[in-house]
């Protein structure tokens, strides 16, 4: 399965006010912009829109399979991680666009729509911004000077990661992390638990924007056992949003923090590695469930 890590670069033109977790705000700013510029026809609701699977907006933001039933979407919007909330005039913001699959395809599109994001504002006082430039690796595909979009970077494919050997690491989860054990929301998180869900997450995305039915990887959990929680670090995360969508409030509580493994982790390594890009749980279009393994030791 491809994929392709976006970094955005904005330039706030008066004062922007931001929350602490920041990614509802993007992801909100970023869905209603898609909408305005690519919905045809209006309509409040996609699932009865004769366009919807022709339809940008419809593919990345409300997403269904073939029993109409909705699936994971093909994008993580990782938002500034600062705990800064006032940002003035001039200030630069930078946040990720992770695109999956077929989701790639309209990168051009969404550069578009970032500038018109820029024109609504975001934050409190809706702060206005414009858009400096857009990065894949090291490679420039957007520059405001050029005011070209550049289609020809390099995609990566994420069941290429190179293998690695560890016997000790640690997980940050740096953003909220929000996952369900047995239908529960948890506060807390073990290896098992993080390995199902990893596959869990890189599955959907596989089925559903890959075109990919089959099994791409076997996980040994006998194995899994045995590597053990070395150190836990892990806090309780509160947050709820409004959904617009659904005319109600969602809870969105989970976890963040870190926590220390000991074992054999040469197995699971590129599992690990794949969660890193894809992140895990509730709420990854908001950034959530972002987290980054430190400390690889061979």
């Amino acid at each position: 399965m491809e994929y392709c890590f976006f970094e955005i670069s904005i330039v706030a033109k008066n004062e922007i006010i931001l929350p602490q977790f920041k990614g509802s705000a993007f992801r909100g700013v970023l869905g209603h912009a898609l909408r305005q510029t690519s919905c045809v026809t209006q309509m409040i609701n996609c699932e009865y829109c004769i366009l919807r699977h022709n339809c940008a907006y419809a593919y990345l933001f409300e997403t269904f399979n073939s029993r109409n039933e909705s699936v994971a979407r093909p994008f993580v919007l990782e938002p500034p991680l600062t705990e800064k909330k006032l940002f003035p005039p001039g200030d630069t913001l930078k946040f990720n666009l992770i695109l999956f699959g077929k989701a790639i395809e309209y990168f051009p599109l969404l550069v578009y729509t970032f500038k018109e994001m820029g024109k609504r504002g975001i934050g409190v006082k809706r702060g206005k911004f414009w858009l400096k430039q857009v990065t894949v690796s090291d490679q420039v595909v957007y520059d405001y000077q050029e005011q070209m979009i550049k289609t020809n970077f390099r995609r990566q494919n994420i069941f290429s990661i190179e293998k690695e050997q560890s016997k000790f690491l640690r997980i940050r989860f740096l953003t909220p992390t929000a996952l369900k054990v047995k239908g529960k929301i948890t506060n807390t998180i073990d290896f098992i638990t993080l390995l199902k869900s990893i596959r869990r997450r890189i599955k959907a995305l596989n089925v559903y924007h890959n075109g990919q039915l089959r099994e791409v990887f076997d996980i040994d959990f006998e194995k899994a056992e045995e590597v053990k929680v070395k150190k836990s670090a892990i806090e309780e995360f509160r947050w709820e949003r409004y959904s617009n969508r659904q005319q109600k409030k969602i809870d969105y509580s989970g976890f963040w923090g870190e926590m220390e493994l000991e074992g054999d982790l040469t197995p699971f390594m590129a599992i690990l590695r794949m969660g890193e890009i894809v992140h895990i749980g509730r709420g990854t279009v908001y950034g959530m469930g972002k987290y980054v393994i430190e400390s690889v030791v061979s």
